[in-house]
Parts: C-alpha cells; structure tokens; sequence
C-alpha cells in the first residue's frame, strides 16, 4: 500500500477502537505492524467531506497546466480546459492562443479528464498525500490561502528583512525612497517591525546604494520573504510543500525551493514558523 493508503486504514481503525485494531493486527506482518506504528495520522477525518477531483485541479496554478497541454492539438486542448475553472481556463486559453470554443462535456468525460491531468501532476510523488491526509503541522494553515494572499505573506516576511536593514541605512533620503515603494499596510507593518526586536537575522540588504529603482526593491523583498517562508517550512510532510507550491506559479516556486534548506536552528526555525503565523491572519483580513 501506498502511504495514502496507510493514513485511510490507520483512520479506519482507530474509528473502531482497539477491539477492532487487536483483532485486524492478528492479521498483519511484523514489517505491516511497523508501518502501521509509523504512519502519522492525519489532523482531522479526512472522510468528514469529500473533494472532487475538479476542486482539487481548482487549487493548482495554472502555469503547472502549461507543459502538459502542449503537445495536444487545439481542438483537444479546448476540451482539456472545459474541466478547469474559468479563471485557469482563461488564462490557459490565452497563453495557447487558442481559437476553439469550450464547450461543457458530459459528466463522465469531465470526470476522466479531470482525474487524468491531476495523476499527470502527482505522477513524480512516491508518497503523495491529498491535503486533507496530510500529519498535523502548524504550516497547515498556509493551504487555505489563495496565491494573492500566499505573496502578500511573502511581501509582508521581506519585510522582517528591510526592517533590520533601515537600522543601519543612516540617509534620510534613501528611507524615504525605501517607505515610497511599499505600500500603506506595509508601511504600517514595518513600523510595528521597528519598535520590536527581531529574534533572527540573514544577510544584510546592504542598500545604502540602492539606485531608487522600486521593482529591484520589491524582486529582493519578495526573495527574502521566500527565504523565511522556506526555511519555516523545512522539515515538513513532502505533500505539503508540493501543495503549497502548486498554489504559486512555477517562477515562484522555483525561488522557495531554492531557498529550502535547513536552518540547524530550532530557536530561529520556531520564530519564522511564529511570524508566519501571525500573517496568516494578517493577509485573510486584508483580503
């Protein structure tokens, strides 16, 4: 059995308590029992509800769909993007160009197609995971938010950064340039940021000669928040970052995992998973 698989039977037999557990255990091999022993239970009943196969293609960023609609021809591809939402459709059908009209298909057809393009996308996961089977882990919460509010927790981490950097940018100028660039509710986080002390510190931004240009400022905050986001999130069930990921397109995706590496601290390693946290509250409100 597959992991998957494991975190059902383990579920199903804790529902009937231990009789129910002595009595299949009889059954089961020592290396099964081991396995069984091993396997980390999931943090709610993932049959509490279920979730179609189109609303788990809904959580996917569409640029994951890109590489394999390529090779089909475009009548094919329009009946492919009939079982995406509108919006991945959309964007789907104008980076393709596509001409065709997308007509619904029927019930079954839509279900196949569906259930085909999302064993395309786990196709390289040994011990793939649903969301719902994932172990409890305090990043969980990262799966309820949508891409737009995922970056502006990123934007909003940076911000841990440019807040120990303006300690030693002594230029009036340059701050007020820096304070230009973000936002109003990121002018406001940063102030909270100053009157506090940061439990950890990476590299400097070394902007004393940052030329005002506010898109290179915001590539490299965006950069650092993907370092905390990645570091917090080191240690994780592997299915649990491959969903957070595919929340993000794939240019983004690639800067988390380039920065997910471990941080061999867990003083630091619970201050980011902390901070995040607190954003997640933070980006739902402001959503």
């Amino acid at each position: 059995m597959n992991t998957s698989s494991w975190v059902v039977f383990k579920n199903l037999l804790e529902r009937g308590g231990s009789g129910l557990q002595s009595s299949i255990g009889r059954y089961l091999t020592r290396e099964e029992l081991e396995k069984l022993e091993s396997v980390r239970p999931s943090k709610g009943d993932p049959f509490s509800h279920s979730t179609t196969m189109e609303a788990r293609l809904g959580r996917i960023h569409y640029s994951w769909l890109i590489t394999f609609l390529e090779p089909f021809a475009e009548n094919d591809k329009a009946k492919i993007l009939s079982v995406l939402d509108k919006p991945q459709s959309a964007k789907l059908q104008s980076h393709f160009k596509l001409t065709d009209a997308i007509h619904p298909l029927k019930k079954v057809a839509k279900s196949y197609l569906a259930s085909a393009v999302y064993e395309w996308l786990i196709s390289d996961q040994k011990e793939f995971l649903p969301f719902e089977f994932l172990p409890d882990h305090p990043l969980n919460a990262l799966l309820d938010l949508s891409k737009r509010e995922l970056q502006a927790l990123v934007d909003y981490l940076g911000l841990h950064d440019l807040a120990m950097e303006l300690k030693h940018v002594i230029k009036s100028e340059q701050i007020k340039k820096i304070q230009r660039v973000i936002s109003k509710e990121e002018r406001e986080y940063l102030k909270s940021l100053l009157r506090t002390k940061e439990p950890l510190s990476f590299a400097r931004l070394n902007l004393d000669g940052w030329n005002g240009d506010g898109e290179k400022l915001k590539a490299i905050l965006h950069h650092r928040g993907f370092n905390r986001l990645a570091k917090a999130l080191f240690g994780c069930h592997p299915s649990l970052l491959w969903h957070i990921c595919h929340r993000l397109d794939t240019g983004r995706t690639k800067i988390l995992r380039k920065f997910f590496t471990d941080i061999n601290n867990d003083e630091a390693h619970q201050a980011l998973t902390k901070q995040i946290l607190g954003l997640i509250h933070k980006v739902h409100e402001r959503s």
